[in-house]
């Protein structure tokens, strides 16, 4: 069996099931019946657009499947999977900015519109559920409500912007999510981290972008996943388990080895008056983090979180797939397609079975643990 850990979805009736106080403020859809494209006519709740931050307008779909089911069933013969983990497309509609108790609402609706489509398939689609993160307290219950109902995991974003800071923080920064993080490891619920495509990202900052400084800056993923091992979280709730999604591999290796490289390199507090009144760049970095806190958390080095907290879905076509493999052990990947996307992450998806089979670089066992065994353990399938 090949189990397609990263494909998306957008039902027909997403929005059907919200109180009717706030279903005249959700999204609403005009479907293309021929290849399931969208467009958002109307959305009372959309948040305030911003300068330099804004939704993106295409769905990537191309697929009467990313809508209708009968059609997705087809096209798991022509992908060569049999099982699919779907979560929402999140394009053109979805943002953490959204009103908190509408975000929540929107959030419930679509996970009870996937439930009742994969009852009719639940041999083929097991759901990711969504969950509105600037409502704690209703993600918390989401959650609870989607393991109950079979779920089998829940997605957030790469990056967590908020009124104050709409263009993004990364998740470790925001410590009143501790709270859902502690529900998620509990409940043994993975969480993907995949991003929203909203425009709303970490470094999608105006001045970084007129000289394009941005093209210099870390991926999303990337300063999420330092935020998540540096802010202690990690050391909290350690059976947390996170799904990066949809970023490819190449940059695995070269990130852990830098982390811990500086991890070895003990920091050392440089007192003011040391500097004549003035603090270097250098010692300014250094005394970031004081040492009596570094002293409570991250006694282990980052490499230990990326083997322990981490799973990657994997892009078949990437050239550096098998050094990723080889270096953080083949337990740490899961097959994905991307499906119905024609993104980047989604062009492959016809063969991506095929490249992954064909790779000499990855032995067969390995690939049976990407392919399948371990989203069986993660997902605690039959």
């Amino acid at each position: 069996m090949i189990i397609d850990c990263d494909t998306h979805a957008m039902l027909e009736d997403a929005f059907a099931y919200l109180t009717p106080e706030m279903a005249a403020s959700a999204p609403q859809f005009v479907f293309n019946s021929a290849d399931a494209t969208y467009d958002v006519v109307e959305f009372l709740g959309r948040p305030d657009r911003i300068l330099g931050s804004f939704p993106q307008p295409r769905t990537g779909n191309k697929l009467r499947g990313a809508t209708y089911l009968d059609d997705r069933v087809e096209d798991l013969d022509r992908l060569g999977v049999q099982k699919q983990l779907v979560m929402s497309n999140f394009t053109g509609w979805w943002s953490y900015l959204l009103e908190p108790r509408l975000g929540a609402e929107m959030a419930h609706s679509h996970n009870v519109s996937m439930q009742q489509a994969f009852e009719r398939y639940p041999n083929q689609f097991l759901g990711i559920a969504l969950v509105a993160l600037q409502d704690v307290d209703a993600s918390i219950a989401e959650l609870e409500w989607a393991s109950a109902n079979g779920f089998v995991a829940a997605v957030v974003d790469h990056a967590y912007p908020v009124r104050e800071h709409p263009y993004g923080t990364s998740l470790g920064e925001h410590h009143e999510l501790w709270p859902f993080f502690a529900r998620a490891e509990a409940l043994r619920m993975p969480l993907f981290i995949h991003n929203v495509l909203h425009g709303h990202s970490i470094a999608n900052c105006p001045r970084l972008m007129p000289m394009s400084l941005d093209e210099t800056a870390p991926l999303d993923a990337q300063v999420n996943m330092a935020s998540l091992i540096y802010s202690g979280l990690l050391d909290d709730f350690p059976g947390l388990q996170f799904v990066v999604a949809e970023q490819g591999t190449n940059w695995i290796k070269p990130m852990a080895q830098a982390l811990d490289a500086r991890f070895a390199a003990k920091p050392v507090d440089v007192p003011a008056e040391d500097t004549g009144g003035r603090l270097s760049v250098n010692a300014m970095r250094k005394i970031t983090v004081p040492l009596d806190l570094r002293a409570r958390k991250n006694k282990l080095t980052p490499s230990h979180y990326f083997r322990t907290n981490f799973f990657w879905t994997i892009e078949t076509e990437e050239p550096e797939l098998a050094e990723a493999v080889e270096f953080l052990g083949a337990e740490r990947f899961l097959f994905a397609t991307d499906y119905p996307h024609d993104d980047p992450g989604g062009l492959m998806k016809w063969r991506d079975v095929e490249l992954i089979t064909a790779n000499r670089r990855i032995s067969d066992r390995d690939k049976e643990r990407i392919c399948s065994q371990n989203a069986v353990e993660l997902f605690g399938l039959e």
